[in-house]
């Protein structure tokens, strides 16, 4: 009679034992990726003269994935498709080889991010572990779901939407409940481990009490479309620039090498060094008010950045277009500028990655409870705007009639 629920008291101290080893892996390797990024964004902005070096960065980048990573170079749709197929282990070699390539591609001004890199060094550490242990396809698929969280939510500061995130994003349809204690678990644990050790994230302003009404309703509904449309572009852009790239350019590390002049001649020609690497400024200057930025430019060049070859990851781009968007936005229909630069940013990122949910969550923990409601309203809107088409192509839809996931 108590064998039953002895049998399942075991069976959760296990994933939890496992998914706190998880969470201080990634919580280890995301506090030192923080800060060789910021070192790396910091080194950029004092010495100019390194955008003359993104040709030879992307040179670099693209030989790293050429002789070293055949086959990596999808990056987290690699994390993806193995939960589904379970037909190879990801080597630890991804780990050091996306964190020294992504930090390349900061250091020399690509328009990338981080996430996507945290989540990529977090399962390339940790499923050689699983490996070790001879867990079965099952199993193995629920630690790489706990990498994901592990490392979403130590990287980007976030523990809530880290779990949420990592349940979410490899089916669109259907959320794995069944990960949810050792995705919580990885996720919290990354998160303290990375404040433990005294790496700060970045301070991001809190949104104000909106006062609800069916006016503030329609503006943040009209925006959510418009956001999944911006979002839609930007997965259409990348994947455009990445096809050509592979029809045109044979030698896979001329790619990123030919991104990097285009990159290099735009930003030095045009001005456009505000938008390289993340554009923190830029992003949160449109959450405080200003409506100085261009969405545009910055969705072009991160397209270009990541359709070319470089690595890092598209998150904190797409915070950056979905906020300087929403303050666009704002401004031409008179309403208040920050509050839809903040709600933009989670909004634009939704319709990306098709996670509503996930970014519902990142909306509160990043900028307060007060625009929950406004953060989920845009986030549905924009996924369902954006369609199915997003960043992660490895993505699984549920067909709801049958149950069964369909490509």
């Amino acid at each position: 009679m108590l064998q039953e629920p002895l049998n399942r008291a075991i069976h959760v101290a296990r994933w939890v034992a496992l998914a706190v080893v998880v969470g201080v892996i990634s919580g280890v390797l995301s506090a030192g990726f923080i800060e060789s990024l910021t070192w790396a964004t910091n080194t950029r902005n004092d010495n100019t003269w390194l955008l003359l070096l993104l040709p030879l960065s992307g040179l670099l980048v693209g030989a790293s994935y050429h002789y070293l990573g055949r086959g990596l170079e999808r990056g987290s749709n690699l994390l993806i498709d193995e939960i589904h197929t379970h037909s190879e282990w990801v080597p630890l070699r991804l780990a050091p080889l996306v964190f020294i390539t992504s930090v390349v591609s900061h250091l020399a001004g690509g328009s990338t991010g981080r996430e996507g890199a945290a989540l990529q060094i977090a399962a390339g550490a940790t499923d050689p572990i699983s490996k070790r242990l001879g867990l079965d396809p099952a199993d193995r698929a629920l630690m790489l779901i706990t990498a994901i969280a592990g490392g979403f939510g130590s990287i980007a500061g976030v523990p809530i939407a880290g779990a949420v995130f990592a349940l979410e994003v490899q089916r669109i349809g259907r959320v794995r409940y069944e990960a949810l204690v050792p995705a919580l678990v990885a996720s919290f644990v990354g998160n303290a481990v990375v404040r433990g050790l005294g790496v700060h994230y970045t301070k991001y302003p809190h949104i104000i009490d909106v006062k609800w009404s069916p006016t503030i309703a329609w503006q943040v509904a009209l925006f959510g479309l418009l956001a999944g449309i911006i979002a839609l572009v930007f997965v259409r852009l990348t994947l455009f620039i990445r096809g050509a790239m592979k029809k045109y350019v044979a030698w896979s590390p001329a790619r990123p090498l030919i991104g990097g002049v285009l990159l290099a001649i735009l930003i030095g020609v045009c001005g456009w060094r505000d938008y390289q690497g993340f554009s923190f400024p830029l992003m949160l200057e449109a959450m405080n008010g200003a409506t100085t930025g261009h969405f545009e430019v910055k969705l072009f060049l991160t397209a270009l950045t990541i359709g070319t070859g470089f690595v890092g990851g598209e998150v904190i781009p797409l915070l950056a277009t979905g906020a300087m968007a929403g303050a666009m936005f704002a401004n031409l229909i008179g309403a208040n500028v920050a509050v839809f630069a903040i709600v933009g940013s989670v909004a634009v990122l939704a319709g990306a990655a098709n996670t509503p949910l996930a970014c519902t969550f990142i909306g509160i923990e990043l900028f307060g409870g007060n625009g929950a409601i406004l953060f989920a309203l845009a986030c549905v809107a924009a996924y369902a705007a954006s369609g199915h088409t997003g960043i992660y192509h490895a993505q699984k839809i549920v067909a709801h009639k049958s149950g069964e996931a369909i490509t």
